[in-house]
């Protein structure tokens, strides 16, 4: 093979692997656009949001933002930070760092473990969140038992908002389902606390009851940007007076 045959055969390699390259990064941007939100969003509710986690991967939060179904867009977003004492969100740093360009309200949540000591969660969330000026108060979202009882639940709560509230500044809002809320908060004495309630089945009856704010009403939403089902929620025209921010102290 001549010098000239093997130039040309060179750029043509060139350009195959150029080619396997782009479409590698193209793969990697991929945009996932939906035409609604996969599911009637609750009407009487001003505000629109989503709660996410690594489970939806790297999210596009530019085409969150730009997302707009019949005058409802995404209007804030609860992002997962930790877990338990040791377990730090792999997204979460990126979540935030998006939400924040996108101008979208946003906080952290905190999955507890009965099973573990509340204050050492609640000092580990701490120091985690202390590294983001979120917009949102914070959130522990409790929801197994763990074979605990609803006694101790409660008092292990109670002392995570205690310890979280003196160390932030923010009271943390309490994310359960409805059946969760019913059997263990709702008569016992964090039943005045601020909620969010899950519920997937079309009606929340706890939205009736003037402490809770949002509705977590499905776990099957499709945002622009999100590759994989998303949960949605909406909240009372009073939410931003309950959970937005006006200071973060450090």
């Amino acid at each position: 093979m001549n010098l000239r045959s093997k130039l040309i055969s060179l750029f043509i390699l060139a350009v195959i692997l150029l080619f396997v390259w782009l479409m590698i990064q193209n793969k990697s941007k991929k945009s996932y656009l939906y035409p609604d939100f996969g599911i009637d969003v609750p009407e009487n509710y001003q505000s629109l949001g989503i709660d996410v986690s690594h489970y939806q991967g790297e999210i596009n939060w530019a085409e969150v933002s730009a997302m707009t179904i019949l005058d409802d867009s995404i209007g804030f977003a609860f992002i997962k930070l930790t877990e338990g004492t040791s377990l730090v969100d792999d997204q979460a740093m990126r979540n935030a760092e998006g939400a924040t360009e996108e101008e979208i309200l946003f906080g952290f949540y905190h999955f507890f473990r009965p099973s573990l000591d509340a204050k050492s969660q609640a000092l580990f969330f701490c120091d985690q969140s202390k590294e983001f000026d979120y917009t949102l108060r914070p959130v522990i979202d409790i929801e197994i038992t763990e074979n605990y009882s609803s006694s101790r639940i409660v008092d292990s709560v109670y002392q995570f908002l205690e310890i979280v509230e003196t160390e932030l500044g923010n009271r943390p809002a309490i994310y359960t389902n409805e059946s969760f809320f019913k059997d263990v908060f709702q008569n016992s004495y964090l039943k005045n606390e601020v909620y969010w309630i899950a519920n997937y089945n079309g009606e929340c009856e706890a939205m009736d009851l003037k402490n809770v704010f949002i509705w977590q009403f499905s776990d099957k939403g499709t945002v622009d940007g999100i590759s994989s089902k998303v949960d949605l929620n909406v909240a009372k025209p009073s939410f931003k007076e309950v959970m937005v921010l006006e200071k973060i102290d450090r």
